[in-house]
């Protein structure tokens, strides 16, 4: 059973290695991607203004309007006055069903940036590699084929990490030996051993939850256009010209004792309510920003219904902190550091790994050869 499985172990990662490193290395990347809009492009991602009050969202949706008239705001991503970063707000371009995303200042109403398509920055180019490999929206293939593939990959490696852990399972004796006065052979084998043991708890969540948001960004297309049905083209405003957006931002606040709103969805398909995504009040560093949810009617405002995070059991809190737990957003810089660093060891495992198995495959060559 051990040696099937090693042999598996071997083969697998050897399968999935170009692929797989690419999304390691946009992946731990990626932990700094604040850091890294901010450094590359500040004129668009910072302010020059972080003090004082916000305008109020009635006016900032006025402006956003006035300034894109052949857009539609889709969502709306804020932060809290005194936040160094601009407002990330995603609009929808008329007579498509083509999302942008444009940056504003929370605090004057001017936009810094034009609408750009996904990929447009470094980072969202490095995000959409890591999400879908660039293999979304191919002519003739799956549209949904990157989210597939990465799907697959985030199995192989729980697969991995669960395998390793097996057939090395008496290595955790001497998980810090490192025999670097031997051949080559024995120092890959150590270094392999020790840096797969010490990564495979990280390596395991960020696969597991990898793996999850694939799979669950691929159900929800295929619920809603499984069945051939095109998305919405956006032809005009689906929510009220006069809808009192703080009135309803303040309502969600009533509805959630001390609910902090992080994220608005403007209705961008007929029927669906104007949300407002947020956080209730919670000691736990692992639950998302956007775990809980009040709903309105787009067209009169009325109050339709809450889901608060912490009124759900604990499956469901689980599946929330997916998102601190993939992203390494709950422990400050010492984990984001952490993160990174365990995102790059499959750089290692791949070249000792593949050196591994090469000098196997060779080993078992010479013995066929004498028998």
């Amino acid at each position: 059973m051990r040696k099937t499985l090693h042999k598996w172990h071997g083969w697998i990662g050897i399968i999935i290695l170009i692929p797989f490193l690419f999304v390691c290395l946009t992946g731990s990347i990626l932990i700094f991607k604040k850091e890294i809009d901010g450094w590359l492009i500040p004129e668009v991602t910072g302010l020059s203004q972080t003090g004082g009050e916000r305008l109020s969202l009635n006016t900032l949706t006025e402006r956003v309007n006035a300034q894109l008239p052949d857009y539609e705001i889709g969502s709306w991503e804020i932060f809290p006055a005194g936040h160094d970063e601009a407002d990330r707000v995603f609009v929808i371009k008329e007579g498509t069903d083509e999302w942008h995303k444009v940056h504003l200042d929370p605090y004057t109403g001017e936009l810094l940036s034009q609408p750009t398509t996904p990929g447009h920055y470094l980072t969202d180019w490095l995000l959409e590699l890591h999400y879908t490999l660039l293999l979304n929206d191919i002519e003739g293939l799956d549209e949904h084929l990157g989210l597939i593939i990465t799907f697959i990959l985030a199995v192989f490696l729980v697969f991995m990490g669960i395998s390793g852990l097996i057939i090395y399972r008496r290595f955790w004796a001497r998980v810090f030996t490192l025999r670097w006065n031997q051949r080559l052979l024995v120092v890959f084998s150590d270094l392999h051993k020790m840096f797969g043991t010490l990564a495979s708890p990280i390596l395991l969540i960020l696969g597991i939850t990898g793996g999850y948001y694939s799979a669950i960004i691929y159900w929800e297309e295929f619920k809603e256009h499984g069945d051939g049905a095109e998305h919405h083209i956006m032809s005009e405003r689906l929510y009220a010209d006069h809808l009192d957006i703080d009135s309803l931002v303040a309502r969600s606040q009533d509805a959630i004792d001390d609910f902090k709103p992080t994220y608005l969805l403007f209705p961008f398909e007929p029927e669906l309510p104007f949300t407002v995504f947020g956080r209730a009040p919670t000691a736990n560093p692992l639950l998302s920003n956007y775990g809980s949810v009040v709903n309105f009617d787009p067209w009169t405002g009325a109050y339709q219904s809450t889901y608060n995070l912490n009124e759900q059991g604990v499956g469901m809190k689980t599946l929330d902190s997916f998102r601190r737990l993939h992203f390494g957003t709950f422990g400050g810089l010492p984990i984001k550091i952490l993160w990174c660093v365990v995102g790059l060891t499959p750089l290692l495992l791949g070249i000792t790994g593949t050196y591994l198995w090469w000098q196997r495959r060779n080993k078992s060559a010479r013995k066929r050869r004498r028998r």
